[in-house]
């Protein structure tokens, strides 16, 4: 089981660059338009999303758990095409959309944290600062603007890093 999931390991790669890619977009130009970020993380959002779901189905016969990374990739497609189809209305609720991504995705790392593997204190801890990143985003009105789009930035490359970082320790 362990040598085929380690077949896999450059997906989990391909999606760390990906979101730290997106991060070092938005963190060159936080004055830039709100609209211009939601198409960036929305485009981001559908690439992942396939990435996650080929991995999840890649490791149907290995992973037990693999119908949870394909939730998660179609979670990730639904939220790009709602960020890429209503830009004006992405730019309003985004904090919202960002902020409950993160925290699924928060809540997904901190309850996998505790499954045993190798990179468990990882996940924790990445799951936790998720977590906390995207409750302010999301009902703190000082995120706002600017900031959010800081905000944003920071968490989309903490996700990339724990992506990167957890791929080669597949590898």
């Amino acid at each position: 089981m362990e040598k085929q999931t380690n077949k896999h390991w450059y997906w989990i790669l391909i999606k760390g660059i990906i979101m730290i890619l997106l991060a070092v977009l938005i963190l060159q130009n936080p004055g830039g338009s709100l609209l211009a970020i939601a198409l960036y993380i929305g485009i981001g959002f559908l690439v992942t999303g396939l990435i996650v779901i080929v991995q999840g189905f890649a490791l149907k016969k290995h992973f037990p758990n693999w119908g949870w990374r394909v939730f998660e990739g179609i979670l990730d497609i639904v939220l790009g095409f709602i960020l890429i189809a209503h830009p004006a209305l992405t730019a309003t609720v985004l904090p919202f959309i960002i902020g409950f991504w993160g925290v699924i995705y928060g809540f997904y790392l901190t309850i996998d944290g505790f499954s045993g593997d190798r990179n468990a204190v990882v996940k924790s801890i990445t799951g936790i600062l998720l977590l906390i990143l995207s409750f302010l985003i999301m009902f703190n009105p000082v995120f706002a603007g600017v900031a959010l789009v800081i905000w944003v930035g920071i968490i989309l490359l903490i996700g990339g890093i724990y992506n990167v970082i957890g791929s080669f320790s597949l590898k």
